[in-house]
Order: structure tokens, then C-alpha cells, then sequence
């Protein structure tokens, strides 16, 4: 479990960089692209803590999810891989709706997999990347960060984030099993 919690901090550590008053300095004393190197590597490496944590964290049960939440769970998958996709293409109508949309993908992916995930491990990094999400989403509209597009939006980034959302989707579900070790087909 302390694997899984030092993967956790360590990614909202670097993705409170700016929150915390660091980005910048850091920027500064190093630059720019070292700063965004050594950044992605951190994250990376937090991800692998998270995902060899996780697969290591002891079973302990703290809620018996109703099987029958299961169909919503994945439908509810559905739309954060959209929203995800969304939050990263220019000038939909979703990113012109929905304030950050990325990361209103992550609180649903988040949310949804506590819908069919009660053990420990899966409440800690569920709940906390919901959470992270929520708190970022105040936190950058108190501090007027908008992800609002500057120009009319398009429905042609919506469709390309439905039809792109929907491949994510399914390469998760099948690659489930091997990626993260819970087969959703079988």
C-alpha cells in the first residue's frame, strides 16, 4: 500500500507545482523544457508506482459493490474517455460547455470505478483522483485559468471526440486485463 500512496503523492505533488507557488520558480532556475522533462519523468514514474503499487496493495475490503452497478460503471467509462478526448482537441462545443473538461473525465473515471471497485487500494486511487480533479477545477477557476476555446467551436471536434473517445473505450475494455490486471471481458 505505501507504494501505491508514494505514486499517489507524488503525482498531485507535481500537478500542484503551480498551486503550491513552484512551477515557476523552478522554470526559472532550470528553464522551461528541463522543467517539463524532468516533469513528465516524474510523472511517469508516479504512474508506475501507482499501477506496480496498486497491483501489490493487500485486498481489504471496505465496500461490497452491487454487481448491478456494474453496466453504469461502464457507461459512465464512456463518457470520461470522451471528456478526456475533449479536453485535449480544439474548439468543440463539450470544451465550450463543460469548464476543463479533461479533468471533469478524470472525476468520472474516478467516480465510476468506485461504483465497482470497494477494496482499499481502489477507494485510495479512485477517490483521490476524483478528488485531486474536483480540487484543480476550483482551483483554476478561482485563479481564472479557463480552457474555454477562443474561438466558435465545431461539431466536427465533437464527433472526432466521440468516435476518438469511444476507440479509448474499447482498447481499455479489451486491454483491461493485462494493463491493469482485472480482465472486464472474458
Amino acid at each position: 500500500m505505501l507504494v501505491l500512496i508514494l505514486g499517489l503523492a507524488l503525482f498531485f505533488g507535481l500537478h500542484l507545482l503551480r498551486e503550491l507557488g513552484l512551477r515557476q520558480r523552478l522554470i526559472t532556475r532550470i528553464g522551461l523544457q528541463p522543467y517539463k522533462g524532468v516533469v513528465a519523468l516524474g510523472i511517469l514514474l508516479s504512474l508506475g508506482l501507482i499501477v506496480a503499487g496498486k497491483a501489490s496493495a493487500p485486498f481489504v475490503q471496505v465496500w461490497v459493490p452491487p454487481y448491478s452497478l456494474r453496466p453504469v460503471t461502464h457507461m459512465l467509462m464512456i463518457s470520461s474517455c470522451i471528456l478526456l478526448v475533449a479536453g485535449a482537441l480544439p474548439y468543440s462545443h463539450t470544451r465550450a460547455l463543460i469548464i476543463h473538461p479533461m479533468l471533469a473525465g478524470v472525476i468520472v473515471w474516478g467516480s465510476s470505478h468506485l461504483l465497482s471497485n470497494g477494496d482499499l487500494a481502489s477507494v485510495l486511487l479512485f477517490g483521490s483522483f476524483s478528488l485531486w480533479a474536483l480540487g484543480k477545477i476550483i482551483t483554476l477557476e478561482l485563479h481564472h485559468v479557463s480552457q474555454r476555446p477562443p474561438s466558435r467551436p465545431a461539431l466536427i471536434w465533437d464527433a472526432a471526440a466521440i468516435v476518438a473517445g469511444m476507440i479509448v473505450y474499447t482498447v481499455l475494455l479489451v486491454f483491461h486485463g493485462p494493463l491493469f490486471g482485472f480482465a472486464l471481458l472474458t
